[in-house]
């Protein structure tokens, strides 16, 4: 395996909240710091065969002191060991690799279920089931034969399934597999969908939460609520959703005091943000001066939210190209801007191990601290 690189500690600019067109939240709770302490880079972990062609992965996960991470140019599920910053593993289980296009890529989506050492893992047409404990994938499950990506997924404790998206398919469609078989249970087709994207399961409400990239009557996205108990009385049915505005939503993420903060990529020429809504009612609750993200993460202990935008750009408005990647963090209190860090070219994933105050974000061979394709690793404080 190779060593990880040198750590390479950096000071963050600091970005007063409000800058760059305005916070506006609607509410304005006490922060839950005094003063905003910016993360640092601890450390690059080098992967193999990550630099030529271009590192294509998706989804991260942490669990029990590993890192997860899908990696398409290996066909693998990256291992790491995050007290040691170090690539322990790559399990191989016949993934697709990195296709013609990303929904024709695997692996994408990581799934785990917590202290089962079981990670479900979608890939082209299946969702592959691996053992943690013995590094090996021990099942597939067929989920279509289009040649066409199961993405990302998301996990209910209650009910024992796993709900996972399949954006590429026309129309696009989620399937619900129970933990407890192993198996397919049902399907929920999104007719007039143009793609799905990432998911989260609310144990307080029981409800499973899912980004929509658009539909006739939201056409820059919605967020979609699906009840658990649509689900296994076997007739699963979208109950509300919540339109997001310009949003073009990607990563989603559970708060605190019922806020679930949405990640958003909008289309050139709209503003970079990042909404907060009440999960319950779909109500705004702030709208973030700071976009381009894909996956984001919560981490309770430092109650921050932690956002690689690839495509984010100086200007705050979306466009084509001229990114600068940034991570911002967000104060799950105050709903508010705390800062950015810089990040590499590509970043877009993005996984936090809560115990050890560290932020896991994948990176594209590029330039200055973030020069081979890799895994960076920051401080949440």
């Amino acid at each position: 395996m190779n060593k990880p690189l040198l750590a390479i500690l950096i000071v963050a600019t600091v970005v007063v909240a409000g800058c760059g067109g305005g916070d506006n939240s609607t509410s304005t709770p006490a922060s839950s710091t005094p003063a905003p302490t910016p993360s640092r880079l601890l450390t690059n972990i080098a992967v193999p065969n990550a630099t030529t062609p271009a590192f294509s992965f998706d989804i991260g996960y942490t669990e029990a002191g590993k890192y997860y991470l899908a990696d398409r140019n290996n066909k693998a599920v990256d291992v790491f060991d995050t007290k040691s910053n170090t690539l322990i593993a790559q399990i191989q289980g016949g993934f697709t690799g990195a296709g013609a296009s990303t929904d024709a890529s695997g692996p994408d989506g990581i799934v785990g279920v917590t202290g089962m050492n079981t990670l479900y893992v979608g890939d082209v047409d299946s969702v592959k089931i691996v053992d943690t404990s013995a590094m090996k994938a021990v099942k597939t499950i067929p989920i279509s034969t289009s040649g066409s990506r199961v993405d990302e997924g998301c996990y209910d404790p209650d009910d024992h399934l796993i709900m996972f998206a399949s954006p590429g398919e026309t129309p696009p469609y989620v399937t619900f597999i129970s933990t407890t078989t192993q198996a397919v249970v049902s399907k929920l087709v999104f007719n007039g969908s143009s793609g799905l994207e990432a998911c989260t399961y609310d144990s307080s409400s029981k409800n499973f939460l899912i980004n929509n990239d658009g539909t006739s009557a939201n056409p820059d996205g919605e967020l979609d609520v699906i009840t658990a108990s649509s689900v296994t009385s076997g007739t699963p049915t979208v109950s509300k959703s919540f339109p997001l505005g310009k949003c073009g939503p990607t990563g989603i993420a559970l708060g605190p005091n019922g806020d679930v903060l949405i990640g958003c990529d909008p289309s050139a020429g709209s503003p970079l943000i990042t909404l907060i809504l009440d999960r319950n009612t779909g109500s705004q609750l702030a709208s973030v001066p700071f976009g381009g993200t894909d996956q984001v993460a919560y981490d309770p202990t430092s109650n921050r939210y932690f956002l690689p935008a690839r495509h984010w750009v100086t200007s705050g408005t979306a466009a084509a190209s001229g990114f600068t990647p940034q991570m911002g963090v967000i104060d799950g209190a105050t709903r508010k801007l705390l800062y950015t860090v810089a990040v590499g070219t590509g970043a877009h994933s993005v996984a936090v191990d809560s115990n050890l105050g560290q932020v896991y974000v994948p990176f594209q061979a590029g330039a200055g601290a973030f020069p081979n394709g890799g895994v960076s690793v920051f401080a949440t404080k």
